[in-house]
């Protein structure tokens, strides 16, 4: 008589034989009953997404990385199904820490007693870990020397990152100068005229970076939490009850719970909800985004990338093997940046109007201002006249004259500006 209470065990093994005579031991466990036997990654998916096993003993040993890609598969999208790890006698360390990394709540070896498997099982299936102490001990020996030529890496990156902000930081200041000269030089103000040094901009420039850097960098997150999420869910037999059955809902033939509940159905939804905040804080509380949120995160994707994530909390650690992902974001967010800023500069050019100057990022990053002024002549030979004030020395302003589209420089001395809200154009 099969017993209804027995754990319900998969079996993933890529020999046959193997797979079969583990699947005959534990038949003689008490407690556990074997479901299915699958032999790769094609039929154990398909069998996974047939009988959603509570556990899952996975041959860690199947060809190439296929047992970890299982392993995180499930992770993702069965966190309900808790995994041990099946390792050979002789454990490999990389296997291991992957295996574990992707979501494996413990391992054993293949000639584990019959009562340490069941022992594991029963402590996995009540989401414990399992780790055998002579096993994990050679592990951990194992992957010692690699520890110490990592952290010797992770000390040079560091030196190299330090070393790198230094040029780069330059390199931005003159390009934004550069940009600066291009969007004045084409309406015909040198930067002499202005009295600016446009080096200055470097300022502006950082505090965009935050900006933008608080806007998409938690979206690098977004893994980590929806994992966070799932794994919590699993903790909690309520809610994991209620993911099932709406995991297993269909319209008709159509799986639209297995659609919905995808891994990147998921992280899209809640990307959304994540950018939905921070578009929320960049137009009721900017400075936060500013101050806070864009640091912060500046920080937490520093440490990730130099490797000090194991002091971060859980939910702050990018998935092991992405600072190449984060490079390349951040790489792609900068030339996006600088792309939208050249093209305001040399496709759209000053688009000065009766009210000031408008832009998406030239306003803010080079700081360009055109204030409304009424213009007066001290020795009241000239009428009034309204311009944009864009700046000035010792000796002249510099004004814009929006209705006819021409550059004044008018001498201090003789002349005075108020500000006013924006300039009216006679008819002709």
């Amino acid at each position: 008589m099969m017993d209804s209470q027995a754990i319900r065990v998969m079996v993933v093994d890529a020999d046959p034989g193997g797979g079969h005579a583990l699947q005959d031991i534990l038949e003689n466990v008490a407690g556990i009953r074997v479901e299915v036997v699958a032999r790769n990654k094609r039929m154990a998916i398909s069998k996974l997404k047939a009988t959603h096993p509570e556990i899952l003993l996975i041959d860690l040993m199947l060809p190439g990385y296929r047992s970890i890609e299982i392993i995180q598969h499930v992770s993702d999208t069965l966190p309900q199904t808790h995994i041990l790890a099946l390792s050979p006698g002789d454990p490999p360390h990389d296997r291991i820490i992957l295996a574990l990394q992707a979501g494996a709540l413990g391992f054993i070896t293949r000639d584990t007693d019959p009562v340490d498997i069941s022992s594991a099982l029963q402590a996995v299936h009540q989401g414990d870990r399992w780790l055998p102490l002579e096993e994990t001990y050679e592990v951990l020996q194992e992957t010692a020397p690699e520890l110490a030529v990592s952290e010797k890496q992770t000390r040079d990156r560091l030196t190299q990152v330090i070393l790198g902000i230094i040029p780069l930081t330059g390199l931005i200041a003159a390009i934004t100068a550069f940009l600066w000269r291009e969007y004045w030089g084409s309406v015909g103000v040198r930067v002499v005229d202005l009295g600016v040094d446009p080096s200055t901009r470097m300022t502006d420039v950082l505090v965009v970076l935050l900006k933008l850097l608080g806007l998409f960098g938690p979206l690098l997150l977004v893994e980590t939490w929806r994992r966070g999420i799932a794994t919590w869910i699993s903790l909690k037999p309520g809610l994991t009850k209620i993911y099932n059955r709406a995991y297993n809902l269909h319209l008709g033939k159509i799986p639209i719970g297995k659609f919905l509940f995808s891994r990147w159905v998921g992280w899209f939804i809640l990307a959304l909800i994540v950018l939905s905040i921070v578009l929320l804080l960049n137009q009721y509380a900017e400075l936060i985004l500013i101050l806070v949120v864009g640091p912060f995160v500046g920080v937490v994707l520093l440490a990730n990338f130099l490797g000090f994530d194991d002091d971060l909390p859980e939910l702050l650690r990018m998935p092991r093997g992405r600072n190449g992902l984060i490079l390349a974001i951040m790489g792609v967010l900068v030339l996006m940046f600088l792309g939208v800023l050249g093209g305001e500069v040399f496709i759209r050019g000053p688009d000065l109007r009766t009210d000031g100057v408008h832009g998406i990022l030239v306003t803010k990053v080079l700081d360009v201002s055109a204030r409304p002024v009424m213009l007066y002549d001290l020795d009241e030979k000239q009428e009034p006249l309204g311009a944009l004030y864009l700046g000035g020395n010792a000796d002249l302003y510099v004004l814009y004259d929006p209705c006819e589209e021409t550059v004044r420089l008018v001498p201090v001395g003789s002349s005075r500006v108020e500000v006013i809200d924006h300039v009216t154009c006679r008819s002709p």
